[in-house]
């Protein structure tokens, strides 16, 4: 069974009990106990006002027993129209509650992860810095070598030709010796035949 829950009922509900207890409806008392806005308290008030005089003489004729039954099962129903709509809410606030949490569960969780990438990132970054720096140095340090090893086979080759010239000296003056010692031992059989030749 669906309880009505318009500005009109709960209006006219809330002017009857004020009524009842010996007040004067008004629009800030009716507005305050039907909980609605001024605008719906000021009509619906000025129609149950009306309706109220013109059913006067109607109403007098009622038995006051049956209207205050009539009032009390007004008043009834808004009580449990009011109880259905608060505990509507706190259904809604729980749910609402919930759903925050959850939501503020995940934007935690991806700024963990947000975070946990963004280290990983960095660290592969620093890591990847690293290796280019050690490549570099590698490289120079193969650039060197290879100077050292070019600057090595320059010296070398200097020496090589050093040597080669020193060798071809060498092989000149040893074939001047070997000119002279090959003169010198001409000369010598001329040598020993002289005296005997003498002698003859």
């Amino acid at each position: 069974m669906s309880v009505d829950t318009s500005p009109q009922p709960r209006v006219y509900a809330a002017a009857a009990e004020i009524e009842r207890e010996g007040g004067k409806p008004t629009v800030v008392t009716v507005r305050e106990r039907a909980g609605v806005n001024n605008a719906d308290a000021t009509r619906y008030l000025r129609a149950w006002r009306e309706e109220q005089a013109s059913a006067g003489t109607r109403l007098a004729a009622i038995p006051a027993a049956l209207v205050e039954q009539t009032q009390r099962a007004a008043a009834a129903m808004w009580a449990e129209a009011s109880t259905l709509a608060a505990a509507s809410h706190a259904a809604l606030e729980r749910e609402w509650q919930t759903t925050k949490a959850l939501q503020e569960e995940e934007i935690a969780e991806l700024s963990a992860d947000l975070d946990t990438a963004t280290q990983a990132a960095a660290a592969a970054a620093e890591a990847h810095v690293k290796e280019l720096r050690a490549a570099e140095d590698a490289l120079a340090e193969a650039r060197a070598e290879a100077a050292a090893a070019v600057a090595a086979e320059e010296t070398a080759r200097r020496e090589v030709a050093e040597l080669e010239a020193k060798l071809l000296q060498e092989r000149t003056v040893n074939e001047t010796l070997r000119e002279t010692l090959a003169t010198l031992i001409a000369r010598i059989p001329a040598a020993e035949a002289g005296p005997e030749a003498d002698a003859k």
